[in-house]
């Protein structure tokens, strides 16, 4: 993509030239960079320099570690192939007699989207240049129990967060999110303001389900998104019994605001599902059974239900040391590494499923959320 004003000087410096030498650095330098004069901060403040930037930023991870006696909750920028945290920072909305339960739900572009499930408040962080947004109440959807997701929309240069509240049309709170009626935010950074859709019928091609009785269970975690979609991870089914249910992944268009529902190979048990994962730019998840045997599916072509396929299966107790606890799928990423922790010792792992490398990270304790991220300088602020 052609940047417009190619050409213009800055500081007698061509354009293209200035472009390639700032794009390369890392999001805090690029931020002091703002002060050298008002032509570079016209400059790295145009949608085509902040997307060069973007993509010319190194993979990152984040975790999210709950408050304890000593510490408030706190955000570690790391390293995706060492996890050596790069740097530390603290929740900008903390406040001492309300200490907030935080899980992330979404991360694109170096902004995370969290939840704080005390009161059902959303934020909007980018840690990397200490700009935060307090999501603003909307009277429609209260403070229900609700999922929420973030995308990027490139054609409008607009953040979107949804979220899925449990309100049917009525205004009633019901059990479930997905459901046909159900009242969906749409919130817009740009306009600062939540438009009212109402969900569509997404189960009515499932075949053998009552779509008036369904129960739809969401996994709670942070949303994916691919192919400028957001997704989610829910089961679904009329009955009460979890392996009776289908495990399936809810996606929302950003552009066109729309939801699918997206199926998962029948071969793949409802009880066995982890994580939601990205991997080499296609949908894929994580899956461990009984007895710690964590396979890999992966969505080829997106959209195409037969491009699924599965891409690893191996069992946790074989690769890692014996231990008193167990062994979880903490996330995937798409360099091909899986990450794993131990539930009763805060041992955390990383094995690159290419290599066939296993490395151990130490001791992590009190984390709440992980999951991968970019720095950059996107701005959550006029």
């Amino acid at each position: 993509m052609a940047n417009p004003e190619k050409g213009v000087l800055y500081n007698n410096i061509p354009c293209d030239f200035l472009e390639d030498i700032l794009s390369r650095l890392d999001a805090k330098s690029l931020k002091r960079c703002e002060c050298v004069s008002k032509s570079w901060l016209s400059l790295l403040r145009t949608p085509y320099f902040i997307n060069l930037h973007l993509h010319r930023q190194l993979p990152r991870v984040v975790f999210l570690h709950k408050r304890n006696r000593r510490f408030d909750p706190t955000l570690s920028i790391c390293n995706w192939e060492n996890f050596v945290e790069i740097s530390l920072h603290k929740f900008p909305f903390f406040e001492m007699n309300k200490p907030p339960l935080l899980l992330i739900m979404g991360s694109v572009n170096g902004v995370l989207c969290l939840l704080d499930l005390r009161c059902q408040m959303g934020y909007l962080w980018n840690p990397t240049i200490n700009e935060s947004k307090k999501l603003p109440f909307s009277p429609q959807l209260g403070r229900n129990r609700s999922i929420l997701g973030l995308g990027y929309d490139p054609f409008t240069t607009d953040f979107k967060v949804v979220k899925v509240s449990s309100l049917d049309e009525n205004g009633v709170v019901g059990p479930n999110n997905f459901k046909m009626g159900n009242q969906i935010g749409v919130y817009s950074l740009r306009s600062n303001s939540w438009k009212i859709i109402t969900m569509p019928n997404i189960f009515s091609e499932v075949e053998s389900y009552s779509t008036s009785d369904i129960t739809i269970n969401t996994h709670v975690g942070c949303s994916i998104v691919v192919n400028e979609c957001i997704h989610w991870m829910i089961c679904f089914g009329n009955t009460t019994d979890y392996d009776q249910s289908s495990l399936g992944i809810v996606s929302f268009d950003i552009k066109m605001e729309k939801f699918k529902l997206i199926k998962v190979p029948q071969i793949v048990k409802v009880s066995h599902a982890r994580k939601l994962a990205k991997f080499s730019g296609c949908l894929s998840f994580v899956t461990m059974n009984e007895v710690q045997v964590v396979e890999i599916w992966v969505m080829k072509k997106y959209g195409d239900l037969d491009s699924w396929f599965k891409y690893l299966s191996i069992n946790l107790l074989n690769l890692l040391p014996s231990r008193v606890g167990e062994y979880f799928p903490v996330g995937f990423l798409s360099n091909g590494i899986l990450v794993i922790s131990c539930t009763d010792s805060d041992n955390w792992y990383w094995y690159d499923t290419k290599s066939k490398r296993l490395e151990s990270m130490g001791e992590i304790i009190g984390v709440s959320a992980f999951t991968t991220y970019a720095e950059s300088t996107f701005k959550l602020k006029g």
